[in-house]
């Protein structure tokens, strides 16, 4: 679980800026918290502010962190990510910290990347003990002079599991390689690690908690579709919520294609087809495989041979004799795609962060889509937090003043992050109104007067 994630010079974010997931004092919507010991985590938040506040680029934030925590910085761009309103802060490292809550234990993992020099030059994880002490399983700092330093507060048990964390730090050590420089202790130890107690567990559960977060932007697409086809219970569920939020669809159906599969990709440049096909045929020996291409669905499996072979999603709209394909779909349809899977496909510990949650939605299935979230998963350590402009959302019958959280420009172009919670607003408060009259900011501010056209035009 999410407690908590701080930034600071990551592309609108200068100083440090926090969200933070624990509850407060608000007493209505319990089922929307999460109880481990003593304290209380909320399962939501929504995010409100102006276009160019800022709201994506706090998505974006975890986004890219993660991709450095998971795949090192080979697999990132670097270049203008920093806050670039102040020249000077090129020179200054971009950090990024979660609090979080993984296997009944309580972790602070962070990192500091440096933009100038292009390396991890700073990266922690400690572990959070109940009487307020705090355990570095790991530290690691890298001087100006290029030096890195890497320490730790464990002492394992066995002497050879103590040689091994040595051995696997020393890697990230004084002598370290411009490999080792541009990756993260947390993978290398996950990876290579392969274990299942001690500190080597531990790092391997916060490992997985990042690999098992879902990131959804308007224009990506989820691959939780893949469900769909390979258990028919799944099916049935995916058509039912489909037909439940009123698109028309009464099911989902496969039609067996004759053409070759080659000639589905024959447009594309042969480097990237080749790859596609071995990502392809990696995944389908496993379990079948949704592949969107052209705005048309495809689901790829084996066949008794080891061939791939594949159906065509098709969608019936009440009349089997003539199906719809995926590109005939609304985009509305399509973002309910993305969405629905999220109610069963993601883990009981997962964190799933949505940018723009209301893309091309009515705001009543948003609004309905919420409520389902908070109901389905009400056994789960599951949390979603999302951007939105739907001021219909701003419902305190429906979300906690404590989930509701803004982010505005400063007068320096910097985004700052704050809860509603700050306000004391009332539970009976129609707090869209005031938000839109701008009583809580994040909302858009016209310096200028009206320009009169007719009067530009004359001219």
């Amino acid at each position: 679980m999410l407690i908590g994630f701080s930034v600071s010079n990551y592309r609108s974010f200068c100083d440090t800026q926090t969200i933070s997931l624990l509850a407060g004092r608000v007493t209505r919507h319990k089922d929307h918290i999460i109880l481990n010991g003593n304290k209380k985590i909320l399962k939501s938040a929504l995010i409100y502010g102006a276009n160019a506040s800022g709201k994506s680029n706090l998505i974006k934030a975890v986004h890219f962190s993660r991709k450095i925590i998971l795949n090192g910085l080979e697999k990132v761009d670097l270049r203008k990510q920093h806050f670039r309103i102040r020249n000077e802060t090129y020179c200054r490292p971009g950090v990024f910290e979660y609090r979080i809550l993984t296997n009944g234990k309580e972790y602070s993992y962070g990192l500091a990347v440096s933009y100038e020099r292009e390396e991890i030059i700073s990266e922690w994880l400690v572990r959070m003990e109940g009487s307020g002490k705090e355990i570095y399983l790991y530290n690691r700092e890298v001087e100006e002079d290029g030096k890195s330093h890497v320490s730790t507060e464990v002492v394992q048990k066995r002497t050879e599991e103590n040689i091994r964390l040595k051995i696997y730090l020393e890697d990230f050590g004084w002598n370290i390689s411009d490999t080792f420089r541009k990756k993260t202790i947390l993978s290398d130890i996950a990876e290579r690690g392969n274990e299942q107690k001690g500190i080597f567990a531990e790092i391997a559960d916060v490992y997985k908690w990042f690999r098992n977060m879902i990131i959804l932007f308007p224009g990506t697409k989820y691959g939780g579709l893949n469900d769909v086809i390979s258990d028919e219970d799944t099916k049935e569920i995916f058509a039912g919520l489909l037909s439940y939020f009123d698109t028309g669809i009464e099911s989902v159906e496969g039609q067996q294609q004759e053409m070759d599969f080659d000639k589905i990709l024959e447009k594309l440049p042969k480097e990237r087809l080749e790859k596609i096909k071995s990502d392809i045929s990696c995944k389908v020996s496993r379990h079948p495989v949704m592949f969107n291409m052209n705005q048309k669905m495809y689901v790829l499996r084996k066949d008794e041979n080891g061939n791939i072979v594949y159906n065509k999603m098709l969608l019936n709209h009440g009349n089997m004799e003539d199906l719809f394909e995926y590109a005939d779909e609304s985009d509305g349809t399509k973002r309910l795609f993305d969405l629905i899977p999220l109610f069963y496909e993601s883990g009981d510990d997962c964190v799933i962060l949505i940018d723009e949650i209301d893309r091309s939605l009515h705001t009543n299935i948003t609004k309905r889509f919420l409520e389902m979230f908070y109901t389905l998963t009400v056994t789960e350590k599951k949390q979603m937090i999302a951007t939105t402009h739907d001021t219909n959302l701003l419902d305190l019958d429906l979300m906690r003043q404590d989930e509701i959280w803004f982010v505005e420009r400063q007068e320096d172009h910097s985004s700052g992050i704050y809860s509603l919670n700050k306000f004391r607003a009332r539970f009976d408060k129609k707090i869209d109104r005031e938000y839109l009259v701008g009583r809580y900011g994040a909302v858009p501010v016209f310096h200028k007067e009206f320009l009169d056209l007719e009067e530009m035009y004359e001219e």
